[in-house]
């Protein structure tokens, strides 16, 4: 999950600064790993909150 931030925001950060730098070749590169920065957290939160041991109350 945190591999999957760390992409999505290293993505974002160099991706627009090299969009507003007008590099935009570099730009579609690093904006293109956003996405599969987001499915990587999605993916491991949904694998977190799966495989959570569920505990029962007991009276």
């Amino acid at each position: 999950m945190v591999v999957g931030a760390l992409l999505t925001l290293a993505g974002m950060v160099v991706g627009f600064g090299a969009l507003f730098y007008g590099t935009d070749e570099l730009a579609k590169y690093f904006l293109s790993l956003v996405p599969l920065g987001v499915l990587m957290v999605f993916t491991g939160l949904v694998t977190v909150v799966l495989t959570e041991q569920r505990h029962e109350k007991r009276q």
